[in-house]
């Protein structure tokens, strides 16, 4: 239970992922003919999807673990380790700071109509769950860690699926009782809805480059060179 004890937070911090809520909250504001069964095919869609990765993952993980670990020990992998530490803290300064906003409004307006809107297709949900996947990998740091955890807790594999299944129904489950909410009442959950959305425009920038650069820092800071640069600039 101790490896539950650490899956579990992170599967909270997946709540709040662009595919997890910013998304689902974006679909669920759909001003006109929401297609309520789509909302939650969607939800289903990316619990899946997240838990094929996750399971090819953890496939992969117990194949490669030890040699992985060996290689990533070398002084050739420390630096690969911290230079890919480098190149995600620069991604986030520069996603924060110099990076210009593009005009897309009108794309993402057609993509949410292809998933749940009146004209909607099981082609155009499932192509936007892909799609949203795919643009998070990169920042998958939480899940990436949970499945960690896993490979290395040394449970039967069948129980780290499970486990694995239980983190992405978490990751979920607000979204959802956010769907059912829109389902049985929309005029009572349409200003926390409203408010959500704001909150995730006003500071999708800035969360975004935090991530990137918090990941990059933690993987820089447990490098060797990272060490032998903080005694150069501490003397």
């Amino acid at each position: 239970m101790d490896v539950l004890g650490r899956i579990v937070p992170l599967a909270l911090m997946d709540t709040l992922s662009v595919s997890t809520l910013a998304i689902p909250v974006w679909f669920l504001l759909t001003p006109r003919g929401l297609r309520m069964a789509n909302v939650f095919g969607y939800l289903l869609s990316v619990a899946a999807g997240y838990l094929l990765l996750g399971l090819a993952m953890l496939s992969a993980l117990s194949a490669v673990r030890e040699p992985l670990r060996s290689a990533l020990d070398s002084p050739a992998g420390d630096m690969a380790t911290a230079a890919c530490g480098v190149v995600l803290i620069l991604i986030g300064v520069w996603y924060g700071l110099l990076r210009r906003e593009k005009e897309g409004q009108g794309r993402l307006t057609a993509w949410r109509e292809a998933a749940v809107g009146s004209s909607a297709t099981s082609r155009g949900l499932i192509v936007v769950a892909l799609t949203a996947i795919a643009l998070e990998v990169v920042t998958m740091f939480p899940y990436l860690a949970a499945i960690d955890a896993l490979g290395g807790s040394g449970l039967p594999w069948a129980v780290q699926a499970a486990m694995l299944a239980l983190y992405c129904l978490v990751m979920i489950a607000p979204a959802v009782l956010m769907a059912i909410g829109r389902a049985v009442s929309r005029r009572a959950v349409q200003p926390t809805l409203r408010r959500i959305d704001h909150w995730l425009r006003v500071n999708a920038r800035e969360n975004t480059a935090w991530l990137f650069a918090l990941v990059g820092f933690l993987l820089l800071s447990g490098t060797s060179a990272y060490e032998k640069a903080m005694d150069l600039l501490t003397g």
